[in-house]
């Protein structure tokens, strides 16, 4: 039977964190909800996105849609991928968040959808032209209360992202088949006076990202429904031996000299422009870095891969993760204004643009077989549906994912051992369940 089912998720409030009054000065208040919406009104957004190496994909469509629709203007927030769940909550409790923000689906993120709608944060979508752009097996992801609330932008690959013009020159071959093959490769990048891959081992999304890709293979391979069996008791993070084996690969990937030097240092804005300059190989990241690689640098050509099992197994992440959400607080001119962005980026030919400069898959091909190039590597994974949505989005808290991030870095500072990551991460999971 296909793979690529949905995890079970349990919906729970998570509290809130509290930054410092200069996080909350990022942002000015929006306006208050209610009253009648003037369609003719000139409006301006205020628009919260993840910073990256160049400008946001979706700060790109937004002026295109400006210059289409002169009424609506944007003011536009970029923050740092490290920083923008706390600052998205904080502002969010101050009654300041934007019009529009950025979210991740599920649960399992400090700003993913579902935590947020049950906190009453986001406006209800259900009617709106989010409700076309979900299936069965992703629905999931924005429903809580039997109302979606969350808008999918495209559909994201969790890949390794590789600069083929810098590994042709140092006569590395990709796409890599046996973690063999990667750690071969360390030593060639290392003795060409670069790096393989790099890690952003400051970061906790990039470093839950990268064991979620390792464990793509080692746990949910065998066992897609690992979470359902998680929520039920029947597994746990510390007997698992593929949790143990993915943890342990980030230890021997870096004694192997396949990371920077200072990785447990590294920050995610250091990963693409290195890539794309060609001082480093690849990077951990989502399939859509590659969009921002292109822009830097479009000379060179890069592709995006899974990283492979002990074995060469193909099993893989991909989901409509990337999502924006509506500010139940933003008043009525500028939520009918939001709705009406959400519904043209719906648009197949927007949808398409939005993929092609983010490099991401569109929303509306999602894993069809018509791939761009860059991800030939992995048609194979889409076409045995080897695939489902990202695991941690069907975690029962941010926490949990919170606690593998920081517990990667302190394995690299060796601060922590494999044994105190999975059972904090069991401890977390309890705590939420």
């Amino acid at each position: 039977m296909p793979k690529n089912h949905p995890v079970s998720r349990r919906s729970v409030v998570v509290p809130l964190a509290l930054l410092g009054a200069s996080v909350l000065s990022l942002a000015s208040c929006s306006s208050n909800g209610g009253g009648e919406a003037d369609p003719n009104a000139p409006v301006t957004l205020r628009l919260s996105v993840e910073a990256g190496a160049v400008r946001a994909p979706i700060a790109v469509m937004a002026d295109k849609y400006s210059e289409e629709n002169p009424n609506v203007t944007f003011d536009v927030e970029e923050v740092p991928n490290e920083q923008y769940g706390e600052v998205l909550r904080t502002q969010l409790q101050g009654g300041n968040a934007s019009d529009v923000f950025y979210v991740t689906g599920g649960n399992g993120n400090p700003h993913s959808a579902l935590p947020l709608a049950e906190a009453g944060y986001l406006e209800p979508l259900t009617d709106t032209s989010a409700a076309e752009l979900y299936n069965d097996q992703t629905r999931y992801l924005s429903e809580w209360n039997d109302q979606l609330w969350t808008q999918p932008v495209d559909f994201v690959p969790i890949t390794n992202n590789y600069n083929v013009t810098a590994a042709e020159e140092l006569g590395i071959k990709l796409p890599f088949r046996t973690v063999a093959e990667v750690k071969a490769a360390c030593k060639t990048a290392q003795a060409g006076g670069k790096t393989l891959l790099r890690l952003a081992g400051s970061t906790v999304p990039n470093n839950g990202l990268t064991t979620l890709q390792f464990a793509a293979t080692r746990v949910y391979a065998d066992e897609p429904d690992w979470n359902a069996k998680r929520t039920n008791g029947e597994v746990t993070f510390a007997d698992t031996a593929g949790w143990k084996e993915s943890l342990q690969l980030i230890l021997d990937l870096r004694d192997a000299g396949c990371f920077q030097n200072g990785v447990e240092a590294g920050v995610v804005a250091d990963n693409v422009p290195n890539v794309a300059a060609g001082n480093a190989i690849g990077a951990f990241a989502p399939g859509g870095a590659v969009g921002d690689m292109r822009r830097i640098n479009p000379d060179a050509s890069f592709i995006s891969t899974a990283f492979p099992g002990d074995a060469g197994e193909e099993y893989m992440f991909a989901s409509p993760s990337n999502m924006l959400g509506i500010n139940a607080k933003s008043g009525a001119n500028e939520k009918a204004a939001a709705k009406a962005f959400l519904a043209w980026l719906a648009e197949p030919e927007n949808a398409d643009a939005l993929a092609e400069t983010s490099g991401n898959l569109s929303i509306r091909a999602g894993a069809g077989s018509a791939l761009p190039e860059q991800y030939s590597s992995i048609a194979t994974y889409f076409e045995q549906n080897n695939y489902q949505p990202l695991a941690n989005l069907g975690w029962p808290s941010p926490e949990v994912y919170n606690t593998l991030g920081t517990g990667v870095q302190g394995l690299l500072t060796g601060q922590t051992t494999i044994d105190d990551v999975l059972a904090s991460m069991d401890a977390a999971w309890d705590a939420a369940s």
